[in-house]
């Protein structure tokens, strides 16, 4: 269902002050590049993906770092090789934002498909909202805008520091889907699967702070937030996995609802972490390169175990 555009936001005059210069900038850049063709984007996002396994040595530490941990078998060539094919990937993933952000995603709509709709749709007949839980894969972004032009997405999101990006990044966003929700907005979450909307999330990155467990992924003791219990709890909403995968042709995406987690909640937050790790784990086994392997994912140890990067 095509969206309509939301009403611009008047230009505040403060963004023209010398501090906003450089955001005008790559904003404009952003919007030259969802211009680009088909062919010229992939292009573009290669050679990305080239200069950051060659140029960001910190990024790309950490990645070989989760790769050697997670995937120990691998030789060191083989790691290796998989550390370039992920920055190619998130390469990728920063072309693919600025199409979301600014343009209506036209080629990428007629060649996507959608896998496992009957588990959506079963879900939302059951009438007390979805938590569709997505994960950081380096196609996050366009597979969430992609979605909303097949059902009303509410999303939650990070609001960005910097408020003239912000700007461009919700209005970006808002083309393709039903609303945004600040992640902290609990309330907001909540009056939104109450009224059996859809709300996509994401919860497998190291967000810190006391609302969180230890569980295993990839055999390594993780910290997990357990937000999606407390809001499966509140509401009743049914918790359902969802994955989107970049095909091999430019502009192809595969968008999969997953068979709904359950029962969910389980016995305790513990069994609910684990198995969302599990599901995450299984998935990665089999498409182990789209992954936001440069996030330090691992950066929250069990208290007395040394830091991992």
């Amino acid at each position: 269902m095509p969206k309509s555009k939301p009403s611009k936001t008047p230009v505040n005059n403060r963004f023209s002050s010398p501090q906003y210069w450089f955001t005008h900038f790559n904003l404009w850049l952003l919007k030259r590049i969802a211009s680009l063709s088909s062919e010229q984007r992939q292009k573009l996002g290669n050679l990305l993906g080239r200069l950051m396994f060659k140029l960001a040595s910190k990024r790309r530490r950490i990645a070989t770092k989760n790769i050697e941990i997670c995937f120990p078998k691998l030789t060191p060539t083989e790691t290796e090789d998989r550390v370039r094919a992920n920055m190619m990937a998130t390469g990728q993933g920063l072309v693919e934002t600025a199409s979301c952000w600014f343009s209506d995603l036209k080629e990428q709509r007629a060649n996507t498909i959608l896998v496992g709709k009957e588990h959506l749709d079963s879900a939302l007949d059951a009438g007390k909202g979805v938590l569709l839980l997505g994960f950081h894969m380096t196609s996050l972004e366009i597979g969430g805008c992609l979605l909303g032009h097949h059902y009303d997405l509410s999303a939650m999101y990070k609001p960005n520091k910097n408020p003239l990006f912000d700007k461009a990044m919700e209005e970006g966003r808002l083309v393709h889907l039903e609303q945004l929700l600040d992640r902290d907005n609990l309330r907001g979450t909540i009056k939104a699967l109450r009224k059996n909307k859809i709300v996509w999330y994401a919860t497998d990155q190291n967000y810190g702070g006391k609302t969180r467990v230890f569980v295993p992924f990839f055999d390594i003791q993780t910290a997990t937030i357990t937000a999606t219990t407390k809001l499966a709890k509140m509401t009743g909403a049914t918790v359902v996995p969802f994955t989107q995968k970049r095909l091999d042709n430019a502009d192809h995406y595969k968008l999969e609802f997953h068979p709904p987690f359950s029962p969910f909640p389980a016995k305790s937050e513990v069994e609910d972490a684990t198995m969302i790790n599990q599901f995450l784990e299984d998935y990665l086994v089999k498409n182990p390169v789209d992954y936001m392997w440069l996030h330090q994912r691992f950066r929250t140890r069990p208290e007395g175990e040394a830091s991992i990067y």
